[in-house]
Formats: structure tokens, sequence, C-alpha cells
């Protein structure tokens, strides 16, 4: 992966938003690499492998109308980490925006880059409530969505989907707003103690790091933006002119597992 610049990963990414657009569903299956996955938004049953990510495409792409609103892209590594706004419209004209951040982590397949992880991270609930907060519209939209969902998935393909109503929540949130505030004022112990004991954490550029060192690493740390989708909480982050992205994973204890910063 040497050989590509982070500006060739970049340019990789930007290709999904414009095949959606376009509604090029080959062009959008071929970003892929054989064995991809689609997990939006993550906590739901991921999609995993061509023909899986097909029905993906047909169920939440193809009969809508999506825009992506880029506020910032991080490359790190072989990690692309977008923070957006997602606006779809739908086919009754209903218009939804969802805050996201989304994760592509790209190997290199047949002589070019591709997606071989794609992890959208967004709430379900406050979708769904902003949704229904437009009456009639709403109702009639995601009724045509949940008809739409069975014929395209069956109904394990909506037991999927729910799955993404669960998850860490408010709780995990809290706990890991209460970490990032523990690094910002260089208080290791109390981030120490928000954490499983066998937890992981990352900075890239560093090996797997002590809280003490996160700590001093990261002190004056300030954030914005937390959403909580599944087993994980991510957050925009900011270190003097860095700018990156927080990535909190739970255990099924919910505690604390894995912490690594994007920047």
């Amino acid at each position: 992966m040497e050989q590509y610049t982070d500006q060739d990963k970049l340019d990789c990414v930007k290709k999904s938003p414009a095949a959606v657009a376009a509604h090029d569903k080959n062009r959008w299956l071929n970003l892929f690499a054989s064995d991809g996955l689609v997990n939006d938004p993550v906590g739901s049953k991921p999609h995993i492998g061509r023909g899986a990510i097909d029905r993906f495409y047909d169920t939440f792409i193809a009969p809508n109308d999506i825009h992506f609103d880029v506020e910032h892209d991080v490359v790190c590594g072989n990690t692309v980490v977008r923070d957006l706004v997602i606006e779809t419209t739908m086919s009754n004209g209903l218009r939804v925006d969802v805050p996201t951040f989304i994760r592509y982590e790209l190997i290199e397949e047949g002589g070019a880059l591709k997606v071989h992880r794609l992890y959208a991270h967004w709430e379900l609930l406050p979708m769904v409530m902003q949704t229904m907060k437009t009456g009639m519209k709403g109702l009639v939209a995601y009724n045509k969505l949940s008809i739409h969902m069975i014929r395209c998935q069956g109904m394990g393909g909506v037991f999927g989907f729910m799955r993404g109503f669960g998850g860490v929540g408010k709780a995990g949130k809290a706990i890991a707003e209460e970490f990032l505030g523990a690094l910002s004022a260089g208080n290791a112990r109390h981030a120490a103690t928000l954490l499983a004991d066998d937890a992981s954490l990352e900075i890239p550029g560093f090996s797997t790091m002590d809280a003490s060192l996160f700590a001093e690493e990261l002190k004056g740390l300030k954030w914005q933006k937390m959403i909580a989708a599944g087993r994980t909480v991510t957050a925009a982050v900011f270190q003097g002119e860095k700018r990156g992205l927080a990535l909190f994973i739970f255990n099924n204890k919910r505690q604390v597992s894995r912490v690594r910063f994007y920047f």
C-alpha cells in the first residue's frame, strides 16, 4: 500500500458518493473488495460480500437521492474517515439529514485500491424520530421502506437492520466524554478507571500506549459531535491544529475495550 498517497486513498472513497449520486450501481459495487463489508448503521447486521452489498444498494440507495455534505476528511494509514451529514430525499419527497462519521478501511486488490470495510456511524433512533415528526409523510416513507426491505432482504434483513436500535447509547457517550475530559486534563489515573482491564489505547504513529502516555500525548484535547452506534462511540476531536476522530469500542459488558484516535 506504500505506493498509494493519502490523496489516492481519499480519491478512492470520494468515488462512493459520486456513484451514489449518479445512481450508478455497478460503479458503486466495483469500489468494494471481493469480500467487502458494509455496516450501515454500525450496530445493525453487516452486509458481507458482493451479493449482500448488492441487496443493500437496492434497499437503501436505489430508491433515494443521497447527498454527502462533508465537513472534514482524515486519512490515517489505510483508513479514511469522513465527518459529514448525509442528506437523504426519500421516494415521497421527505428529506432526512443525519450527522454521520464514515470509516473506510482500504486494501489493494487486483492492482487497485478497494474498500474492504465501510462503517457508517450514525444514530438510528434519532433519525426515525426526525422522520416521524413529519407526520403522515414520514409514516408513508417508512411503510414503503419496510415493504421494500422485505422484498430485497426478507424478514432476516429487517431484523438485522433493527439491531441498530440497540447499543451503548447515552451511557456509552457519558463514559467516552468522561474519558476525553480526563485526557484533556492530563488525568491518566481517572482515564484508566474508565477502561476494561485489557483495553488497548492507540494513536497512529505510536505503538499501543498505556493511559499515562495517552494522557500526556492528548492533553488539551477538545471534542464535539459525539455519536453512539451499536457498541461504538465516535467523536470529532481537536488538538491544536490537529483534527481527527476518536473511536471507542465497548465489549459485551459495556466496558471500553479499545480506544483509537485517527489524526
